[in-house]
C-alpha cells in the first residue's frame, strides 16, 4: 500500500458529544495481557521514516482541554506500574526519547508537573542516570541574549516549612 488508508472513518460532527466520543473502543472485562498487548495495539515493523501515530488538531476554536488525555483510575493502593512508559532502543545518533516543543509566549509551560505525592517516599520528579559517564545529567541551555529583569534560569520556591 503506497497511498490512501486501510481503514478510514470520518465524521462531520458539529454538535456537542456527551458520551463515548466520536470513535469509541471499550473493553469491559478484566483481561490479562501476556504479551503487553492491550485494548488497542498499534505497531509498525518496517518504518524507515515518518510517524507511527500522528495526532493533530487544526481547530483554532479549541482554547482548553487536551489533544491527548490519559487517566488511570480505579486503583488506590498497590499499583506498581507506570501510567505512561516511553522507551527507546537507539544506541547512537541524535535522538530523544521525549521531545517537547512549545510556542507559549506569556503564561504557558512546555512541561508542567503537578503532583499530590504527599507520602513519605513520593517524588514530583526523579532523574536516574545510572549509565552516565561523560555526558550531562541535567542541562538548562539558554540561547537568547538576556533574561528579563525578574526572570530566572532556575527558581526553587517553597511556601512551607523546609529543612
Amino acid at each position: 500500500m503506497t497511498s490512501g488508508s486501510l481503514i478510514r472513518a470520518t465524521t462531520s460532527t458539529a454538535g456537542a458529544v456527551a458520551t463515548n466520543g466520536i470513535y469509541s473502543f471499550k473493553g469491559t472485562g478484566a483481561y490479562t495481557s501476556t504479551s503487553n498487548a492491550g485494548l488497542v495495539d498499534i505497531g509498525a515493523s518496517a518504518t524507515t521514516a515518518g510517524t507511527v501515530v500522528h495526532i493533530t488538531s487544526s481547530a483554532a476554536g479549541q482554547t482548553a482541554t487536551s489533544l491527548l488525555y490519559v487517566e488511570a483510575s480505579g486503583f488506590t493502593t498497590g499499583y506498581t506500574g507506570d501510567v505512561v512508559t516511553l522507551k527507546s532502543s537507539s544506541t547512537t545518533g541524535d535522538a530523544s526519547v521525549l521531545a517537547l516543543s512549545s510556542a507559549n509566549t506569556t503564561d504557558g509551560q512546555a512541561l508542567k508537573v503537578t503532583t499530590a505525592a504527599t507520602t513519605t517516599n513520593g517524588k514530583a520528579i526523579e532523574v536516574i542516570a545510572e549509565s552516565l559517564t561523560t555526558g550531562t545529567g541535567i542541562l538548562f541551555a539558554h540561547t537568547t541574549s538576556v533574561i528579563a529583569d525578574g526572570g530566572s534560569m532556575v527558581r526553587l520556591s517553597d511556601s512551607g516549612v523546609a529543612t
